[in-house]
């Protein structure tokens, strides 16, 4: 965490020393970094870093933690009980959007779809923010379907997120022309397997419950 700058001045410093880093963290391996390097990409002395920050690895969490509050808000604003209760499928469409736009705007989180293990840094935070996103999703659906056993939903999600996990990651690099169309079709899949999984399993089991009280 870097200390709270008063200034505007300072705080312009602190902003351009978190926009280096990441910079940095999305180019080369996260152990690499030092105090001079992150100076010259920042344009501010090795002085005034150590000024905000207690070391190097802080400015790093300090990227990360700014990284987490945008996930968070976003998720807490767009990804509601409500929005999954009303469609699980368009919960799910708009968050491979999401997850995409993040990584490219911040590629220093690493792939939240795929293992990095060619960096400790950004292997270990794409992670947590895969389980992160993932405790978001039980959590929205819980409270959207309350009816449903916590077995019951817990083995659905799982499907879902594994579902999702294994086509984004067979996704084509950005430049490829058929990026556009795969995507495409791991939304409409996707969208339909959570629609089934989720609104015509609730209203099979209500009517499976009507048929049973008439009994």
């Amino acid at each position: 965490m870097p200390r709270t700058p008063s200034q505007d001045r300072s705080r312009a410093r602190v902003e351009r020393i978190l926009r280096a880093a990441a910079e940095l963290l999305a180019e080369t391996e996260a152990e690499k970094i030092t105090a001079r390097t992150l100076a010259t990409r920042s344009g501010v002395s090795v002085g005034t870093i150590y000024q905000f920050f207690a070391d190097v690895d802080a400015v790093r969490q300090g990227v990360a933690e700014r990284t987490r509050d945008e996930l968070q808000k976003v998720l807490d604003t767009e990804f509601t009980a409500e929005l999954a209760r009303a469609s699980p499928g368009a919960f799910f469409t708009h968050l491979i959007d999401v997850i995409g736009d993040l990584q490219r705007r911040h590629p220093h989180i690493g792939c939240m779809v795929k293992p990095d293990h060619a960096d400790g840094f950004r292997g270990a935070f794409a992670s947590e923010l895969r389980d992160y996103v993932a405790a978001h999703i039980h959590d929205a659906f819980s409270r959207a379907f309350v009816g449903l056993s916590k077995r019951a939903l817990a083995s659905r999600l799982k499907v879902i997120i594994a579902a999702l996990l294994g086509a984004l990651g067979a996704t084509p690099p950005r430049q490829d022309p058929s990026r556009a169309e795969h995507l495409r079709q791991t939304k409409e899949l996707i969208a339909h397997y959570a629609n089934a999984a989720f609104v015509l399993n609730e209203q099979t089991g209500s009517i499976s419950e009507r048929a049973k009280r008439r009994q």
